[in-house]
């Protein structure tokens, strides 16, 4: 019984990548041992229904645990150690047929396994054939933006230090450990009119800024949000494009708007008085998501507004022949996926390859194509946005994902 504990939580600890590497080789042999061939499966059965809120049926899901479970078992029979590292293996998902329908489970693919060995010569040979193995490394994607100031004069905040940046209108622009912050002391100075400012993420950059009534904002890749750099008036509004976080100071007598435009240029508005949300308005995105964490808001499009709560998304047409019109809400979101970019993470929940690379393309600025037509596969899984692209690749490629590189160029084929 107390082995059975130990390796409970030793599992635990692997999936919330906490294993030193003594735990992890330790996790191994115990995966070893015969007599924990149950447990083992029974671990697997939860962690896969626990992801996917799917009632599995023992019969549907006993060849996926078979094959888990042999995984683990060949890794183990082939020397493979894994050691320290911001990996969480990747899930793969696998469709196959069930009385005639099509129905997507979780496959335990435990590629980490696999991917974290000590023995790197291993590793080699095993993907000598791909084209990853071949090219210059590329970094994950660093904390840096560039602030435009009223007027015109551009920082790029990553080569500056920690200190005062400038005085517009009586309001002080500091980078204060590795964050942007406006400091409002008195009213000295301050200006009628208010003064704007943008701070704007490339690819492969993310940036956080607390602005003058103490909203923090959190920008990923590609993204971008224009601000005064202290809120007059009735209302605190600022603009946004890509992808943007808030956590909303409150303030009943001045409510925050965050306006954004779709592809075909049509405005949309979010609308509170304080609360934590997350607005994703990429150009390359179907629709325009809207995503409440805490508090409540209204999503604005036009003569139609809707009221969403916690856990609830609003979708806006993004302009894709694909989208519908109008808002939709979607409910029950998972929400750790959502904000996962914030916290250092890719986590995908039944998500195909073209969104999955959408995402690597903006963390690594490269260039993604797809040959040929792409399965309908999914995957689920939670991955560390520190990992260099190769390693990142290198998952893919372990879980059936046909990968080629020409130096900044990613090619997916079928």
């Amino acid at each position: 019984m107390k082995n059975n504990e130990r390796l409970k939580e030793l599992f635990q600890r692997y999936l919330d990548n906490k294993c030193t590497p003594a735990e992890l080789r330790l996790l191994l042999q115990y995966f070893d041992a015969g007599e924990n061939e149950a447990l083992l499966r029974d671990l697997i059965r939860k962690q896969s229904e626990d992801i996917n809120a799917i009632p599995f049926s023992s019969g549907s899901l006993k060849p996926l645990l078979d094959a888990a479970y042999g995984r683990i078992q060949s890794s183990i029979r082939t020397g493979a150690e894994p050691v320290g590292t911001p990996v969480i293996p990747l899930y793969h998902r696998l469709w196959f047929r069930i009385s005639a329908a099509a129905t997507v489970v979780l496959f335990v693919s435990l590629a980490a396994f696999y991917f974290l060995q000590q023995n790197s010569d291993d590793l080699t040979s095993q993907t000598q054939s791909s084209t990853t193995q071949q090219v210059k490394d590329i970094p994950p994607g660093i904390n840096s933006a560039i602030l435009t100031l009223d007027n015109g004069t551009t920082i790029v905040l990553d080569s500056v230090a920690d200190g005062a940046l400038a005085q517009q209108g009586g309001i002080k622009t500091l980078k204060m450990n590795g964050q942007i912050v406006y400091d409002k002391t008195g009213n000295a100075g301050l200006q009628a009119a208010p003064i704007y400012n943008t701070i704007a993420t490339a690819r492969a950059n993310q940036y956080m800024i607390v602005l003058e009534d103490g909203s923090k904002v959190w920008l990923n890749a590609a993204s971008s949000i224009r601000f005064p750099s202290y809120f007059t008036g009735n209302e605190r509004k600022v603009e946004i494009t890509g992808e943007v976080y808030f956590e909303v100071a409150k303030d009943a007598a001045r409510p925050f708007k965050v306006e954004f435009n779709n592809a075909l240029g049509e405005k949309g508005e979010v609308e509170v008085l304080g609360t934590h949300f997350n607005v994703n308005a990429y150009p390359d995105e179907e629709n325009i998501k809207t995503t409440l964490l805490e508090g409540s808001v209204k999503v604005s499009k036009g003569s139609e507004s809707v009221l969403i709560v916690p856990g609830e998304q609003a979708n806006l047409s993004g302009g894709s022949p694909l989208a519908g019109k109008g808002i939709t809400i979607k409910k029950d979101v998972v929400l750790s996926q959502v904000v996962a970019w914030k916290d250092g993470f890719f986590v995908f929940n039944n998500s195909d390859i073209k969104m999955i690379m959408k995402q690597v393309a903006r963390w690594y600025d490269v260039e993604v194509v797809f040959e040929g037509k792409m399965l309908s596969e999914r995957f689920t899984g939670k991955v560390s946005r520190n990992v260099s692209l190769s390693n990142f690749l290198k998952m893919l490629e372990l879980n059936d994902v046909h990968v080629k590189t020409e130096g900044r160029k990613i090619i997916i084929t079928p």
